[in-house]
């Protein structure tokens, strides 16, 4: 459960971004709220002990502390209590203009200080801007200057005027804006001298005060906001607090068994895409797009704004990678699209995104390094948006990742020659969680699934790609039975076996299967890359001629092998490599189980030895 202090401005974007995400929250005010939304609202002042029971009763994991950047004593109780029960606090803060270089502007530390100086001035009409609930700071001049109190037009504030004895025709009951011709003409009609205001921020349209002051020449007298409690985490936007709830989630939910998916960073680009065309077609972005990726699934994203011209756009979407410990989790994913007269989709390098500089990719060298299903994904979206709005353009993409650049340096990416960034991946459009702890447990559980539903053979691929080759050849069993080691076949094959797997059929891609050749069975590649070296040795074994050897013993990707040679069924060091793979799967399994291997290329070229 996740508690929400709001009653603000940044409390209804935290109760309308929590709606989004599907989270469930309490939204605590200090009086009663007509503010629709699917989180329970619960008011009323919350002391220390009122904070910690409701932590305590309702399991709170986490707490958002968006009310008034003047609430000076909620935000110590909310901070006191954190530190007790060990709840991480995400503070919404306001943005703030600077005050010292504003013309007509005084700042105060207090309202006493404030008051102070107000009562040896000369100013007898003053309209003060802040807020009902400070009417009682004001109570040692009302007597002697005509104190004109904006308040909001609700019978709880008029309640709260009424008590402190202000007469009516001092009350004027308003919901501020941003209009600065509104507030000049109550300036006058008040005929204030002076103009007292907090330092509201710009959710509370401070700067409109500032201007108003400077159209009538009236000085503003402005207290500062009081210190915040010094709280881990602190946002300003809708971006930054979404950014910063992936981020924490984590830590929240790492005590749940079910392990949550995320998207592609294709995916992300994909939606950012979506977004853009939408804003050309309609001249405006929408707040959300939902994207179908392969296998028919929906995804939903929140759009922000970047640029709008007559025939470019640019946004961003926040990428959510779920539990997987994705190195691009909760940061930007962007994607600028342009109008031009040249048919067809066609993708440009964006900032942050990697170039291919070598060949035995997906891609072509010196393209941008955005793989074939992301491109399909994004031109087919783009396709269907040019039917719906009956546009005729061609469309040039533009991926971006702000951080791409600095990303990638803690990448694999600069060996395999891509340089200058990221490179836009993902096959399925989701991000399956494959940390190794958490990983694991998906396998055993979809092991044990296998098992108990009277299966004693599975087929183990890496991902989707390489269970779409195989399934075509095992078509008698179920969807159940085909399960994804991600990197982790040696461990994969041990829970297997554990559980009393007596058939296993291991399917690897080649550039997996060259590392377990070596002996890695662990293929990640932060714990093995690719050795040239051996590949040499198995092509000096199968007496391939020293042209071939002195080939194969500078290339840096394995897939570039088959432009040197060619893969098929009866290459002797495909055949060699698939050979070892077996080998090593059967060291972990010893005789306990009957074990198959496949080795692909793609789906036209496999090899298969058992």
């Amino acid at each position: 459960m996740i508690l929400v202090f709001g009653g603000t401005t940044e409390g209804k974007k935290t109760a309308a971004l929590l709606d989004f995400l599907g989270e469930p929250y309490l939204y605590s005010t200090k009086t009663k709220s007509i503010l629709e939304i699917k989180g329970n609202h619960i008011s009323g002042d919350k002391g220390v002990d009122d904070i910690s029971i409701l932590c305590k009763k309702r399991n709170v994991k986490l707490i958002i502390d968006a009310a008034h950047p003047f609430a000076e004593v909620l935000h110590y109780n909310i901070f006191h209590v954190a530190k007790i029960f060990n709840i991480p606090v995400i503070r919404y803060k306001r943005s703030f203009p600077d005050l010292i270089h504003l013309k007509n502007v005084s700042t105060f530390s207090s309202f006493k200080e404030m008051t102070d100086k107000l009562k040896t001035s000369k100013f007898k009409n003053i309209l003060c801007l802040t807020g009902v609930q400070t009417i009682s700071h004001f109570n040692e001049i009302t007597s002697s200057r005509k104190c004109y109190f904006r308040i909001l037009d609700t019978p709880h504030s008029k309640e709260i005027a009424k008590a402190n004895n202000i007469q009516n025709k001092y009350i004027i009951p308003s919901n501020p804006d941003s209009n600065v011709d509104e507030l000049v003409s109550l300036i006058k009609k008040t005929n204030a001298e002076i103009i007292i205001s907090k330092e509201s921020g710009e959710s509370g349209f401070f700067m409109s005060k500032v201007k108003a002051s400077l159209k009538t020449n009236i000085p503003l007298w402005v207290i500062e906001r009081p210190k915040l409690p010094p709280f881990s985490y602190k946002v300003s936007s809708d971006k930054e607090l979404l950014q910063t709830w992936y981020t924490i989630r984590k830590r929240i939910n790492q005590y749940k068994n079910n392990l949550r998916q995320g998207y592609t960073t294709g995916t992300c680009v994909t939606a950012a895409a979506k977004a853009c065309f939408i804003a050309l077609a309609q001249k405006k972005f929408p707040e959300q797009v939902n994207v179908t990726i392969p296998y028919g699934d929906t995804a939903k994203f929140l759009i922000f704004p970047h640029e709008l011209t007559q025939s470019k756009a640019s946004c961003v979407v926040i990428k959510d990678a779920g539990d997987d410990p994705d190195i691009t989790h909760g940061k930007e994913i962007g994607c600028e699209i342009l109008f031009t007269e040249k048919a067809g989709v066609h993708f440009k390098k964006g900032k942050g995104i990697g170039i291919v500089t070598l060949p035995g990719l997906q891609v072509k060298v010196g393209e941008p390094a955005i793989n074939p299903v992301p491109r399909k994904m994004i031109t087919s979206e783009l396709n269907e948006l040019c039917n719906y709005y009956e546009i005729e353009h061609g469309i040039e993409v533009k991926p971006f990742v702000p951080e791409g650049e600095e990303i990638s340096k803690n990448t694999f990416n600069p060996r395999v020659g891509i340089v200058g960034g990221i490179s836009i991946i993902g096959t399925s459009g989701k991000v399956i969680p494959y940390s190794n702890e958490a990983f694991l447990s998906t396998i055993k559980y979809q092991v044990s699934v296998a098992k108990e539903s009277g299966f004693d053979e599975i087929a183990l691929t890496s991902g989707k790609r390489s269970e779409n080759i195989l399934k075509p050849l095992y078509g008698h069993l179920p969807d159940t039975a085909f399960i994804h080691f991600g990197n982790l076949i040696g461990e994969t094959l041990r829970l297997a076996s554990e559980k009393g797997i007596r058939k296993i059929t291991l399917g690897v891609m080649l550039g997996k299967a060259i590392k377990l050749a070596e002996g890695h069975l662990d293929t990640h590649s932060k714990n093995s890359a690719f050795n040239p070296e051996f590949a040499v040795e198995i092509a000096k074994t199968c007496g391939y001629p020293l042209e071939i050897i002195e080939k194969v013993k500078h290339i840096k990707l394995a897939n570039a092998i088959k432009d040197i040679i060619p893969f098929s069924q009866t290459e002797p060091f495909y055949l060699e490599i698939a050979k070892k793979c077996l080998n090593q799967t059967k060291t972990v399994v010893k005789d306990k189980v009957a074990l198959s291997f496949f080795l692909f290329y793609d789906n036209d070229n496999i090899i298969r030895i058992s």
